[in-house]
C-alpha cells in the first residue's frame, strides 16, 4: 500500500461501518428540560480489537425523535457538555464525542487499540501532518471513522431524523471529510477549518508559492487535506472562518469553499480580526444554518458579498456587489496593506463612498502611498439576521492613486473609535473554546476624565497595525500613549516579534497609578524583555501589541516619536 494515493472516494469505499454499536450508558440524569447521558460506544475494529468511544449526549427531555446534531471539538478539546446543552435547549438532540483520546488526569476518553497509537492526539507524531503510507495510516482517518460510528449511533436512536455536522478547528477538517463521504448529513457547518494543512508557511500571494512535492504530499493532499473534500460534499455547507487565523492561511480558505459543487446551497462568513475563534454574529448564522436545514424553518441565506478592487475617480475604491434576492441592513469593508503573513495583517475599515443602486456599493481604500498591494474582504448583515462575507481580493498597485495615504506616527487615537483592535485574550464568555458569546461589544470605547475617551476590552486589546509599513517606527522608536485607570493597576504591555523566524514576545509591566486623570508613557525596545530576560532590539521588530491589566483601563493617543 505504500507510495499508494488514495482519493476521497478511494480512501472510504471500502470503510467497514456495519459492526454493531453496543452503546452501553455511563451516566444519565435530567435538568432543566435536559437530557444528559455520558455512554460508550464501539466503533471500528482494528485488528480484532474495538475502538472504544465516549461521548456526550443531550436531548431536550420527553421528545422521541428531535433534528440531531453531531459536533466535533478541536483535536485539543473533548466533549463539552455546557456546548451540547446549549443547543439541546434550542430542540436538538446533540452527541459530542471524544476523539482525542487518552489525556492527562481525565478517565473519560476514547480509547484507541494499542495497533494505532498515533489515534490519540498526544501521540500524533507525524500521522498529523504526513501521510508516510497511505491515508489511511494518519490520525485524521481513525478521527473520521469516531465521527462516521458517532453518525450511526445517531441514526440507530431515530432513523428518520436528519443529522447536522458542527466542526470546530481540527473537527471542521474532519467535518469536511464526513460531509463528502457518508450519506444522509442534512447540513455541515466546518468553524475556523479552512484546508490547506499542506501549505502552512507558503503564503498564497508570496513569491514563491508552489509547495515542494512528492509522493508523501501527493498522498495527503488527495487523502487528507479538507480541500480535496470540498468538491464532493453531499449537503449544504457554511463554513466560518477568522481572518487572522494562525492555523492556516485565511487567502486560501475561500479557495476550498469556491471547491463546493456551485449546485449546493453555501455560504461563508469571516470573523474579522479573531485568531481561531467566532463571534456573536457568526454563532448567529450558525443557529439560523442549523434551524433551516435541520428544521424546515424559512431562514433566507444570502450568497457571499462580491468584490472587487479597481480605480474610481481617481481613488482606488472596492466594489460591492450584495446578493440582490435580499435586503442589507449594513456593510463593512476592511483593508490590510502588504502584509503577506495573514495571521498578522492589520485589517481597517474602510469608509462608504457611494451607493451604486441598491445592491452595489463602493468604498474607498485609502492604501499608504508606497504600499505595493491591497487586501480588502467585505462583510454584510442582512435584514433576515444572516450575515455573509466575500472573500480577501487582492490587487497589485502599480499607479498612483488621489486617496492613498503618507507615513504616519500615529497608530491610534480615539477619532478612530476602535479600529484595528482586536482582543488579546479569550478566556471568558467563551463556548467550546471557540464562540464569544457576549450581548456586549467585546472592544469599545469608554469615557474617561475631561469627557476624553479611549478604547477598552476586559479581554485586553491586541494591536497589529505597528506591522504596517505604514505606520512602522523606526530602528530607534519610542512608543508613547496616555492611559486611564481608576485604580491603581499594573499594565502588561507585551510586543510580538520573531527571532529567526520563532515567535517570541517581549513584555513589559507598566506600574498606572490610577486615579481621575489620563497619564502618558513613553516605552523605548529595552524596557520590554523576553522570558530569558533579553530585551527587544528595536520597536520596528514588532508584529503586534498587546495591553492587559485585570482592572479597568483605556487607551488613547497611541504614537511612536
Amino acid at each position: 500500500m505504500a507510495n499508494k494515493i488514495l482519493t476521497p472516494i478511494t480512501l472510504w469505499s471500502d470503510f467497514n461501518d456495519s459492526l454493531p454499536i453496543q452503546c452501553t450508558v455511563l451516566e444519565e440524569r435530567e435538568e432543566d428540560g435536559v437530557l444528559l447521558r455520558k455512554l460508550r460506544c464501539f466503533g471500528r475494529d482494528v485488528g480484532g480489537v474495538r475502538v472504544n468511544i465516549f461521548a456526550v449526549y443531550c436531548a431536550p427531555a420527553g421528545e422521541t425523535a428531535p433534528p440531531a446534531l453531531l459536533i466535533l471539538p478541536d483535536a485539543s478539546q473533548t466533549a463539552d457538555v455546557a456546548f451540547a446543552e446549549r443547543f439541546a435547549k434550542k430542540g436538538y438532540a446533540v452527541l459530542m464525542p471524544d476523539y482525542r483520546g487518552e489525556w492527562e488526569n481525565c478517565e473519560e476518553y476514547t480509547i484507541y487499540p494499542e495497533a494505532i497509537p498515533y489515534a490519540n492526539y498526544r501521540s500524533a507524531g507525524r500521522r498529523l501532518d504526513f501521510a508516510d503510507d497511505t491515508a489511511k495510516e494518519t490520525s485524521w482517518y481513525e478521527w473520521v471513522a469516531v465521527a462516521r460510528y458517532c453518525c450511526l449511533y445517531l441514526r440507530s436512536l431515530a432513523p428518520e431524523r436528519k443529522i447536522g455536522l458542527i466542526g470546530i478547528r481540527a473537527g471542521g477538517e474532519i467535518a469536511w471529510q464526513l460531509a463528502a463521504t457518508f450519506e444522509g448529513i442534512a447540513c455541515a457547518i466546518p468553524v475556523c477549518a479552512g484546508g490547506w494543512r499542506a501549505y502552512r508557511g507558503v503564503h498564497k500571494f508570496g513569491e514563491s508559492t508552489e509547495l515542494k512535492m512528492d509522493d508523501e504530499r501527493y498522498r495527503f493532499l488527495a487523502g487528507v487535506d479538507s480541500q480535496a473534500y470540498a468538491q464532493y460534499a453531499k449537503c449544504p455547507v457554511l463554513m466560518l472562518c477568522s481572518t487572522n487565523d494562525e492555523n492556516f492561511d485565511a487567502d486560501r480558505a475561500f479557495d476550498t469553499f469556491a471547491r463546493i459543487n456551485p449546485e449546493m446551497d453555501k455560504t461563508f462568513y469571516f470573523a474579522a480580526r479573531y485568531n481561531g475563534h467566532i463571534g456573536k454574529t457568526g454563532l448567529n448564522d450558525l443557529d439560523l444554518f442549523i434551524d433551516k436545514y435541520l428544521k424546515g424553518r424559512e431562514v433566507f441565506i444570502p450568497a457571499p458579498v462580491e468584490i472587487g478592487v479597481e480605480e474610481d475617480e481617481g481613488e482606488l475604491v472596492a466594489r460591492i456587489k450584495f446578493d440582490r434576492n435580499g435586503e442589507v441592513k449594513y456593510c463593512d469593508v476592511y483593508m490590510a496593506e502588504d502584509n503577506l503573513d495573514s495571521p498578522t495583517r492589520d485589517w481597517t475599515k474602510c469608509t462608504l463612498k457611494r451607493e451604486d443602486g441598491d445592491d452595489e456599493q463602493l468604498f474607498t481604500l485609502n492604501a499608504y502611498e508606497n504600499a505595493s498591494r491591497v487586501f480588502v474582504f467585505a462583510k454584510a448583515k442582512y435584514s433576515c439576521g444572516f450575515a455573509v462575507s466575500s472573500k480577501i481580493a487582492v490587487k497589485r498597485l502599480e499607479n498612483a492613486y488621489s486617496n492613498s495615504q503618507k507615513k504616519s506616527r500615529i497608530l491610534y487615537s480615539s477619532t478612530n473609535g476602535t479600529d484595528s483592535f482586536t482582543i488579546d485574550r479569550f478566556d471568558k464568555n467563551v463556548v467550546a473554546d471557540c464562540f464569544l458569546n457576549t450581548a456586549e461589544p467585546p472592544v469599545r470605547l469608554t469615557e474617561g476624565p475631561l469627557g476624553i475617551r479611549g478604547v477598552y476590552s476586559s479581554y485586553g486589546l491586541k494591536f497589529f497595525r505597528i506591522n504596517d509599513a505604514r505606520f512602522r517606527p523606526g530602528e530607534n522608536g519610542l512608543l508613547k500613549f496616555d492611559i486611564y485607570s481608576p485604580r491603581p493597576t499594573i499594565l502588561q504591555v507585551c510586543i510580538g516579534a520573531e527571532q529567526g523566524g520563532t515567535p517570541v514576545r517581549y513584555s513589559c509591566a507598566l506600574r498606572v497609578a490610577g486615579g481621575e486623570c489620563w497619564a502618558d508613557h513613553l516605552l523605548s525596545a529595552k524596557d520590554f524583555k523576553s522570558e530569558i530576560n533579553k530585551p527587544l532590539s528595536g520597536l520596528n521588530a514588532a508584529r503586534y501589541i498587546t495591553f492587559y491589566s485585570q482592572d479597568e483601563f483605556c487607551i488613547n493617543n497611541l504614537l511612536w516619536l
